[in-house]
């Protein structure tokens, strides 16, 4: 049997294959470059133009972040209002549109009409009681009443109280916030009208908006629709819930201290109601020093029976109303919830009350999302009873 050997390959062959070998090497190397390259360039040029876009939209977040907050807490009611115009999404649109407007300027004009001449005849009065000396016929009185002699005997451990300049105090703080409330008149007043004008669009346009933002968010479907349903939910019920205590609280405050005679009810009710959304102080910032006075104007028993229908009427409805409009809702724990809204006041002002619980409950599905895709039980661990 004979073998038949194959002629050696000269160097010149062997140079000339690995040639086209070695060219695709380089070629998909420097694909693979300017693809980095590009992408590199694509986000540092797209995280520019968010940030300048971010500048041109800064004076206006508050109004927009309002416009969402009302479009996610009215949007079933337009969509019983789109049922019954067949689907004319313009005129649902302009419908609900003029419903929160007058929601909330009918009774905003009507309470601050009545709070501004409170306001106005408490500042006259202070500066009435200042001039005329009667202001300090009136701490000597406070000071023979029963209140009175408890704060002398702190006045005697050191506790030193100049009841002048505190009332004087105070009476400047009012003027100074009166004169900052009427320059900032008209920049509610514009504020109010772009928020407005951004709900029309969010209700017009809102479907296809949520579509968009939805679709550029590179996560399951799945995940996205948890996301979206916790985030409408918080912060839906923390609106409602946040909404309700405050005027349920105000209203209780107003017609509690109008019934003890204490002057001014309408102007305090209202400060209850805005404490209200306060975690740490609630309406109590407002009837327990009520109480005080009455008690140091020598009526014990008007003091008593506000003390006991504070107690019991008016930071009853916050215990019931706020646990169960917004934590059953949300499914946060009560600790978290009260964190989140004073965090998210720190952080963000008045509108830190809806975003602080919205971020925590974004944050409580990011956990969840994660448990299910990327944590695994240790296997040397017993598993939990079923």
């Amino acid at each position: 049997m004979a073998i038949v050997s194959s002629p050696p390959r000269s160097p010149s062959s062997s140079v000339s294959a690995q040639a086209p070998l070695g060219r695709d090497r380089w070629g998909r190397r420097l694909a693979v470059a300017r693809e980095q390259i590009f992408a590199g360039f694509f986000f540092a040029v797209f995280l520019f133009l968010l940030y300048q876009l971010y500048r041109v939209l800064s004076g206006f977040l508050g109004p927009i972040v309002w416009a969402a907050i009302l479009t996610l807490l009215f949007y079933p009611l337009y969509q019983r209002v789109l049922r019954m115009v067949r689907g004319n999404a313009t005129v649902a649109a302009l419908a609900l549109t003029a419903l929160v407007t007058v929601a909330i300027a009918v009774p905003t004009v009507s309470l601050s009409t009545v709070v501004t001449q409170e306001s106005v005849g408490l500042y006259q009065q202070l500066t009435e009681w200042v001039q005329s000396g009667r202001l300090n016929q009136r701490i000597q009185e406070l000071r023979a009443s029963s209140v009175g002699h408890v704060v002398q005997r702190l006045s005697r451990q050191g506790w030193e109280v100049d009841w002048g300049a505190i009332v004087q105090r105070t009476a400047d703080t009012v003027s100074t916030h009166a004169t900052a409330f009427a320059r900032n008149v008209a920049l509610f007043l514009l504020d109010f009208i772009i928020m407005l004008f951004t709900l029309f669009f969010f209700f017009r346009d809102g479907d296809r908006m949520f579509a968009a933002l939805r679709n550029l968010i590179p996560m399951d479907a799945v995940h996205k629709d948890a996301i979206f349903q916790r985030l409408y939910e918080t912060l839906s019920a923390v609106m409602r819930g946040m909404v309700v205590t405050a005027i349920a609280q105000g209203v209780l405050t107003w017609i509690g201290l109008a019934l003890v005679g204490m002057p001014y009810a309408a102007f305090l009710g209202v400060a209850a109601g805005l404490l209200s959304l306060l975690p740490l102080v609630g309406a109590a910032g407002v009837w327990i020093p009520c109480a005080i006075y009455l008690a140091a104007a020598d009526v014990p028993m008007r003091a008593l029976a506000l003390v006991v229908y504070g107690t019991l009427v008016i930071s009853m409805v916050d215990n019931i109303i706020r646990p169960l409009v917004i934590g059953s809702r949300t499914r946060l724990p009560t600790i978290f919830l009260f964190f989140g809204m004073l965090g998210g006041i720190q952080a963000y002002g008045v509108l830190g009350i809806f975003l602080g619980p919205v971020l925590l409950s974004i944050v409580v599905s990011f956990i969840q999302i994660y448990e299910s895709q990327y944590a695994r039980p240790d296997p040397r661990l017993p598993l939990p009873p079923p």
